[in-house]
């Protein structure tokens, strides 16, 4: 009977190893499949990234290409004043409209 417990305990021990090495083997799909989801998302948010910089690029050049070259355009120093001026107004805080009601005195 000594001897049948020392082979179950052995049985036990080999199983054991086993669903811990059958659990690492799953752990380590479960992540490469994670990163391969991973870089598929990346590999679609870059092509979709530069086919809108793309359209953007087309809808620009609907424009002119004189509208894009604003150092030899006649209106330079008018863009130039209009970013700038767009730079100040983003950077100071927007003022809050005073309270127009006010509180009346009571009558006692």
């Amino acid at each position: 009977m000594n001897l049948l417990t020392e082979v179950n305990k052995e049985m036990k021990k080999e199983l054991g190893y086993g669903v811990a090495l059958v659990g690492a083997l799953a752990g380590a799909g479960a992540l490469t499949a994670a990163m391969i989801r991973k870089k598929k998302r990346e590999e679609i948010y870059h092509e979709a990234e530069l086919k809108a910089m793309n359209e953007l690029d087309e809808m620009m050049s609907e424009n002119g290409d004189d509208a894009l070259d604003c150092d030899t355009c006649s209106c330079a120093e008018a863009c130039a004043a209009a970013a700038e001026q767009a730079e100040v107004d983003e950077t100071e805080p927007e003022e809050q409209p005073a309270d127009e009601t006010e509180e009346e005195p009571s009558a006692e």
